[in-house]
Formats: structure tokens, sequence, C-alpha cells
């Protein structure tokens, strides 16, 4: 077995030598050239086989160091002063004057190639819609956008800062939930900023967000269901009982209601289609038809409409008086049909599957909202019966 090899032994440097030290080295018998241009322990060691390329190697390195040392010379006593300020100042706070240097010249960049508020609003909105995202999406974006444009949108992004942006959140005076949402979307405004190369930060980003109470979903009752019911019926001028049928018993989400068309309810397979396109998750799925919910629907159904009515809030305010009722809860219909079906079938997959959101939503959010009485009873209001038991 082969003994490691050694590493070659150079030659002592003769005494007052010129600094790189160049020395003599033989290995398996052939000889090389030694360059050590180390200063304290640090620096190059290099190694040639011909002279000629370490000596010019080293005149190369003593024109660099003198260069490098008269520089350092002739710099001034004010700068000198400065830059030992300023690196006890940067030491404190972890930094260099290289990095502080670099972080300046970022920013001073961005003067000449940052964008205002509302043009970096405009790239956005266009990027969103050539992504793919709902045109409503991005009218709801837009709006949020453009209050906070108000006050922001000529100033470069670079130039908006977090205590600036809280400033104006807090003179809002908005609910907690709407303090999040703009929060939100500031944020989404600010970090498409920084992806453009339009600020460095994004000053939403370090904001507190609001706290939320989970409050559970506020449905409507099983009397407050059948007077809407029975007032749509009485009413044929507002064109509302079908959409408001399939809002209780089938649990669509008013945005698909509303693109929702009677083609979509088959009655001989017993389901209604919520496809991709329009639903909210963009998954397409199956909604059962329940016994009651298909005799709401048989007297209406047409070839081919749309089930709910232009201004189908409007209608739906106007429903409200009609039937007695001081407000709507927010998404009423939809969690009203998730609580009652959650109550019946007492099976959390099968909820999920036919709302088409997750099995932890519907197990935890809408989990013992409803007595069994109470869901017998809704999903049994029929055209027959929803006068005489939002009357009793």
């Amino acid at each position: 077995m082969k003994s490691p090899a050694k590493t070659p032994k150079a030659s002592r440097p003769k005494k007052n030598e010129k600094w790189p030290k160049i020395r003599k080295f033989t290995k398996n018998g052939s000889l090389g050239y030694l360059l050590d241009a180390r200063i304290q322990g640090k620096g190059e060691r290099l190694f040639f086989t011909v002279k000629s390329d370490a000596e010019t190697k080293a005149e190369a390195l003593r024109v660099k160091r003198f260069n490098e040392g008269k520089s350092g010379v002739n710099i001034p006593d004010w700068l000198r002063i400065e830059a030992l300020t300023c690196y006890e100042k940067l030491r404190a706070a972890g930094a260099t004057l290289t990095a502080a240097t670099e972080f300046f010249l970022r920013h001073d960049k961005l003067k000449n190639q940052g964008r205002p508020c509302t043009e970096a609003t405009t790239e956005l909105l266009e990027v969103k819609r050539g992504s793919g995202k709902r045109e409503s999406y991005v009218k709801a974006l837009k709006w949020a956008l453009g209050r906070f444009n108000q006050t922001f949108g000529k100033q470069l992004m670079n130039e908006v800062f977090q205590k600036a942006v809280e400033d104006w959140l807090s003179s809002q005076s908005f609910a907690m939930a709407t303090r999040r949402a703009y929060i939100r979307d500031i944020g989404i405004l600010f970090n498409f900023g920084v992806k453009r190369g339009y600020c460095l930060l994004n000053p939403a980003a370090g904001i507190e967000r609001p706290l939320m109470e989970d409050d559970a979903p506020a449905i409507f009752t099983v009397k407050q269901t059948a007077a809407l019911l029975s007032a749509a019926q009485s009413s044929p001028d507002l064109e509302l009982l079908p959409a408001l049928a399939i809002g209780f018993y089938a649990g669509l989400r008013t945005s698909e209601l509303r693109k929702l068309e009677w083609k979509d309810v088959d009655f001989d397979a017993g389901v209604i289609e919520v496809s991709g396109r329009k639903a909210k998750t963009r998954q397409r799925r199956l909604v059962d038809l329940s016994p009651n919910l298909r005799e709401w629907l048989l007297p209406y159904q047409k070839e081919d409409a749309l089930v709910a009515p232009s201004w189908f809030r409007g209608r739906l305010e106007k429903l409200k008086v009609i039937a007695g009722l001081s407000k709507w809860p927010k998404n009423g219909m939809r969690h009203s049909f998730v609580s009652y079906h959650m109550a019946k079938h007492q099976n959390p997959n099968m909820t999920a599957l036919q709302a088409g959101h997750d099995v932890d939503i519907a197990f935890s959010n809408y989990r013992n909202l409803v007595k069994p009485k109470e869901a017998e009873q809704f999903w049994n209001i029929l055209p027959s019966n929803a006068e005489t038991i939002a009357l009793a």
C-alpha cells in the first residue's frame, strides 16, 4: 500500500525577500514554484511550473497592493472620520458600510423606475384578469384599492410606509372585518410592487391584523324560511321563488345562483349541476334535489333561461319587507341549508360535498346549530303549507 503523498516543502525565504515570496519546490522529481501572497496568514498560495509565470503574477499583485494602498493614503480626513462614525453606528445594528451602501443605491434607483400607486394598481388588475381571476374579484379589488388611492395614489410605492398606512386605516373608522380586508388588499398591491421592483418592502406586512370573533353563522328560523317562501309565492312579479327555494334547499352561493340556468336543473337525474365555471371554488359539483325542492321548482321550470332574475339583491330586499323580516343574515340561505342539512343527515362529509366546501368547515361551523326536530320541519316546508307554518 502506497503511503499518502506528502505536501512539497518550500525552501526558506531569503532575508528581505520581496512580497509576494516565490519559492522553489520539487515534487516527484519535477521542479515547481510556489507564490506565497499571504499576509499574517491571510491571502493566496499559488503554484506554477514556470518561474516567469510566477514572477508575472507576483508583479501584478504588487501593483494591485500599491494602488490600493495609495488610494487609502489619499482618503481626506473628513471622509475618514465620516466613514468611522458610520461604521460604528452600523456595527451597533449588525450592518456594514457595504450593506448600507447597497441598500441606499437600491432605494435611489427606485426613484427613477418606481411607480405611483395608481399606475401599479392598473397593472395589478390587468395581471389578475390575465391570470384568469373572475371579474367580480377584480372589481372588488379595484374598488378597495381605489379608496386607498384617493390618499396615496400619486405617491411612489417606495415612499409609502407602514405608519402612514396604519394612520389611514385608523382614520377610516372601519369595522374590524373591513379593516382586515383592506390590510389584505393593500398587501396584495405592494407584494406585486416588490415583485416588479417598484418598492423594496410591503408596508402592510407588519400591520397587526384584527382578531375576529368566531361567531356562529346566522341562519333563518323555520318560520322565517316559510315566511319568505310564502311571500315569494304570493308575489310572482318579483320572480324570486325558484332562486329562493334553491338557495334554501340546495345551498348555492349568491354568485352561483345568479349564474344558474334552468338547463342545470336535471329533474330526471334529481340533481342540480354547479359547473366549475359557475362555482366559486371552480370545482364542479352536483347537489341533490330534495323532495320538497322538487315541488317548489316544478311549476317554474323553463327550457333555457337564468333561474334568478336581474336586480336580484334589490328584489330580495323588497321580499324581506313583504315577509315582515327586519334583517337578512349575510349568506343566510346558504348557512341555513348547511345547518339544517347537517342536523338532518348527521354526516359532515355528505354536507360538505353538497355545499362545495371543506368538511372541517361543515363540522366546526355548523354542527349542533339546529335541533333534529327543527331540521325535520325545515325539510318539510312545501308550497301547500308554507303560509301555515309562517303564521303558526
